[in-house]
């Protein structure tokens, strides 16, 4: 009786029973699955990661997950073989096509590994508490994404990717979650804005944290860069806080209904409901220093016209923006074509409405 080999069901079983050893740079799947949580906490700089060091095959029409437990799930067609194939492959030239599946499988590992990052101290269940709050899922979701895409080139090179499938990083990988990405993007730059930060200071901050920390750590870089600091009495200014908080997350809850939509309608819904939450918050800033500003300082604040958040289609952020490509449809169960549908945004990372445990 012959037995084929499952090279991919080999890999796993030797990288959960501690069997398959470490490599820099890792030469095999196995070793790549060693090495992967640490190297995104290398390029992310964050204090720990939530993985348990187990991996899994992923479910139908899931590419990838970071559950609750600790377990990372990723799918056996779109994320594993690709990356079985990459090793096995080893300095070859290849095709865009397969470069594209290569690095598809790459984002979706570090999309997932960017779930598990957190600062020291943080705990999954305090994190999975505070997921299924207003616009927790938004935000964490899209962070991740938009992440995700801005630091895999560093992730490959950290991970010695770039010698194994050359001309990798010259292939581009378009954004999933178009519900989310592009209110994170408008949002993530505001803030640097605000604080007079470098650009990106903002989004690699909120990548480093939990669910738990995320939204805080947003309501109290808008607080701090703002005025109300200065007018804001020691014992109103958690209460303070809090509402700022809720105004951004009331906003980005909303941002759960366009997933259903075509990509381009879920990017314009996203963008457009982003300029309305700032545009709230400002207003939410401005009213909240005038209740608690001397009357002879209201003509001191400073203000944000309502035309900076609500009408922009010059700026620099409206242009970047306005070509991100829009969200597909899920991994059919079958087909010959690789590519497009392990490519599926929609599947990537069903945290919401597949992350169990």
């Amino acid at each position: 009786m012959s037995t084929t080999y499952d090279a991919v069901a080999a890999a796993l079983h030797d990288h959960n029973s501690g069997r398959g050893g470490v490599a820099d740079p890792p030469r095999t799947l196995t070793e790549l699955l060693a090495v992967h949580a640490d190297a995104a906490i290398a390029v992310s700089g964050a204090g720990r990661t939530a993985w348990n060091g187990q991996v899994v095959e992923a479910g139908d029409g899931i590419l990838g997950l970071a559950n609750w437990d600790g377990t990372l799930h990723l799918d056996r067609e779109c994320i594993l073989e690709p990356l079985r194939e990459l090793y096995a492959r080893t300095g070859d030239q290849q095709s865009p096509e397969a470069l594209l599946r290569y690095r598809e499988a790459l984002l979706t590992v570090l999309h997932e590994q960017s779930h598990f990052l957190g600062p020291a101290g943080a705990t999954q269940e305090a994190a999975r508490l505070a997921f299924r709050q207003p616009g927790s899922r938004a935000l964490e979701e899209g962070v991740a994404e938009v992440w995700a895409h801005r630091r895999l080139d560093a992730y490959l090179t950290e991970l010695g990717i770039d010698q194994v499938a050359p001309g990798i990083e010259r292939v581009t990988a378009e954004p999933s979650y178009q519900a989310f990405v592009p209110a994170v993007e408008l949002l993530t730059a505001d803030l640097d804005q605000r604080a007079g930060l470098p650009p990106g200071s903002t989004l690699d901050q909120l990548n480093r944290e939990t669910a738990e920390g995320q939204w805080p750590m947003v309501s109290d870089l808008v607080y701090r860069s703002s005025q109300l600091p200065s007018v804001v009495p020691a014992p109103q200014e958690h209460e303070v806080r809090l509402n700022l908080e809720h105004t951004l997350r009331a906003g980005f809850a909303a941002l759960a209904d366009s997933e259903p939509l075509p990509r381009a309608d879920a990017a314009t819904r996203s963008r457009s409901i982003a300029h309305r939450v700032l545009f709230r918050l400002d207003a939410e800033i401005t009213s909240t220093y005038d209740r608690f500003a001397p009357p002879s300082e209201h003509r001191h604040r400073i203000t944000t016209p309502p035309s900076e958040h609500c009408d922009r289609p010059t700026t620099p952020f409206t242009q970047a923006f306005a070509g991100l490509a829009p969200p597909g449809s899920r991994k059919p169960t079958a087909g010959p074509t690789a590519a497009a549908p392990c490519a599926s945004p929609a599947a990537r990372s069903p945290r919401g409405t597949g992350r169990g445990g």
